[in-house]
């Protein structure tokens, strides 16, 4: 299928659904290749089914996960992709950035990536100034074509802005219809008023979201299942768009029956007032973490 699309104010486009690696090759701390056969072919099948947008990480599998989605997309016309990666804390600064990216497109196997984020605010210590600068250049070097965050608060996000002459595109963070606290924190509000994309991750809470009945009843009314309800209301919202990891075929079918067709406005309203039992902080990332410049 052709997935659609959303364009900012100053060109930059996404689809409105794309592919997640975490979890593929390993974890933060270790690399796990028991899987790389069924990974690598899910990540195909995705492109064969028309995704064409893929997340990942330098820490995703101690960079495991890069060079699966390298061995993927080999052989595949780079132009009709958009590859997403992102630099730790711990390298944020000048030329630790410069070296995260050099390892990010070897494992890649690409000369550039669509959009390079930090994975979070700068550790304590680390100069935001400096680490901007760095990303910047890596733009001007023509090796990275947009950049942007993820995790951050629309503090966070305003002071890296501040020191970029290039426009920061995004801003990934956990968002779903049970955990809120994008829209606690004034993040979704922030990327809506200032051109920039929420790129909702873990959109299904990793297939446990609850069905309660306001749920259930929207899925009923359109027809679709509780999951293609929860994945519409996100990317029915001006400015969001979402990432999910899948190495199921018959579950990405299922998501992408989540896209063709949008909620209407009043219930998307319905379930942000209504849902019930939501969680104003995330249970896996919240944003008030350390750095040298507070979160809120």
């Amino acid at each position: 299928m052709n997935i659609p699309t959303k364009r900012l104010a100053n060109g930059f486009e996404l689809p409105v659904y794309g592919m997640g690696t975490w979890k593929m090759g390993g974890d933060k701390y270790s690399v796990n290749t028991t899987n790389d056969s069924q990974d690598i072919e899910a990540l195909q099948m995705a492109m064969q089914l028309g995704v064409t947008h893929f997340d990942t990480a330098e820490v995703y599998g101690v960079g495991h996960s890069e060079e699966l989605l390298g061995q993927a997309i080999s052989g595949i016309d780079r132009r009709k992709l958009t590859i997403a990666t992102k630099v730790p804390g711990e390298h944020q600064g000048y030329d630790g950035v410069q070296r995260a990216i050099a390892g990010s497109l070897k494992r890649l196997g690409t000369d550039y990536v669509d959009l390079y984020m930090l994975h979070s605010f700068p550790d304590p210590g680390i100069s935001l100034q400096d680490t901007m600068k760095a990303l910047n250049e890596l733009i001007a070097q023509g090796i990275v074509k947009n950049i942007g965050v993820s995790n951050l608060s629309p503090r966070r996000f305003a002071e890296a802005q501040k020191y970029s002459i290039n426009p920061l595109v995004c801003n990934q963070l956990h968002y779903n219809v049970q955990y809120r606290e994008v829209e606690v924190s004034g993040a979704l509000n922030h990327c809506q008023t200032n051109d920039v994309f929420l790129v909702a991750w873990r959109p299904i809470q990793k297939g446990t979201l609850p069905i309660p009945p306001i749920i259930q009843d929207l899925a009923t009314k359109y027809e679709k299942t509780p999951t293609q309800i929860a994945l519409n209301w996100l990317v029915s919202q001006q400015n969001v768009v979402t990432i999910a990891k899948t190495s199921d075929v018959n579950h990405l079918k299922e998501n992408l029956g989540a896209l063709d067709w949008q909620m209407s406005s009043e219930d998307v309203e319905k379930v942000r007032q209504d849902f019930p039992n939501q969680q104003p902080i995330s249970d896996t990332y919240p944003l008030d973490y350390p750095g040298d410049i507070p979160a809120y």
